[in-house]
C-alpha cells in the first residue's frame, strides 16, 4: 500500500466526523455554522535503536532529540525494521466548534478507524478517530488563549487555542456557554529503506 493512499485514506476517515457537526442542531432556525481549523504535520526520522520485545523504536528527527515511539500490532512487518531506516510520520487534525443551540443535547459519538500494511511489506500503520460532543465552558482566558471546558466524561480541560479563526471564535465565549465540538485525528506512519 502506498503511504500517500494511507495518509489519504486516513484523512478522509478522520474528516467523516466534521460534517455530522453540521448536522446537529438544523432544526433550530439557520443554525450557526461551525469554525473549522485543520492542521498537518509531517516528519522523516532515523531509527536509532529498535527494542523488538517492548515493541518500541527510538528515531531522531531533524533536531537530532531522540523520541520514542510505540509501536502496536496495527504495524505489521516490525522485524524488518533496522537501525538507520527512516521512519515517515504523517499527522492530521481537524477541529470544528460551533455554539450549540439553546436547549439542545448532542450525544457523544466516537469513530476509528485503521490501516496498516500488507503481510511481507515494510512496516507502516495508521489509525484515524474522530469524536463529537456538547461541552460546557468553565473558563475563557483571552490573555493567554486558553479555554477550560467539561464534556460528558465530567472531567475538567484546558485547552491552548492557536489558530486565529479559534482565537476569534475564544472571545465570543462566556463561562456557562454550550459548544458543540468535533476533533478528528489521523496519524500515519511508515518505515523506508534508508537512503544510500
Amino acid at each position: 500500500m502506498k503511504f500517500t493512499s494511507l495518509a489519504t485514506r486516513l484523512r478522509q476517515g478522520a474528516m467523516l466526523a466534521l460534517p455530522l457537526l453540521a448536522l446537529i442542531g438544523c432544526a433550530t432556525p439557520e443554525p450557526e455554522p461551525p469554525v473549522v481549523v485543520s492542521t498537518t504535520r509531517e516528519m522523516v526520522a532515523a531509527v536509532d535503536r529498535v527494542d523488538a520485545r517492548n515493541r518500541t523504536i527510538v528515531v531522531r528527527g531533524p533536531d537530532n532529540k531522540p523520541q520514542t515511539l510505540q509501536l502496536g500490532p496495527e504495524v505489521r512487518n516490525f522485524d524488518q525494521i533496522r537501525r538507520g531506516d527512516r521512519v515517515r510520520l504523517h499527522y492530521e487534525e481537524a477541529v470544528a466548534v460551533r455554539m450549540a443551540p439553546r436547549g439542545s443535547r448532542m450525544e457523544p459519538e466516537t469513530m476509528v478507524g485503521a490501516a496498516r500494511a500488507e503481510p511481507g511489506a515494510r512496516p507502516a500503520a495508521g489509525v484515524a478517530a474522530a469524536t463529537r460532543a456538547q461541552v460546557r465552558i468553565t473558563a475563557v482566558d483571552t490573555a493567554n488563549n486558553t479555554v477550560s471546558f467539561v464534556g460528558p466524561s465530567r472531567v475538567e480541560r484546558t485547552v491552548a487555542v492557536r489558530a486565529p479563526e479559534l482565537r476569534e471564535f475564544l472571545k465570543t465565549l462566556s463561562v456557562g456557554d454550550r459548544v458543540d465540538v468535533a476533533i478528528a485525528e489521523a496519524v500515519a506512519i511508515r518505515v523506508e529503506r534508508p537512503e544510500r
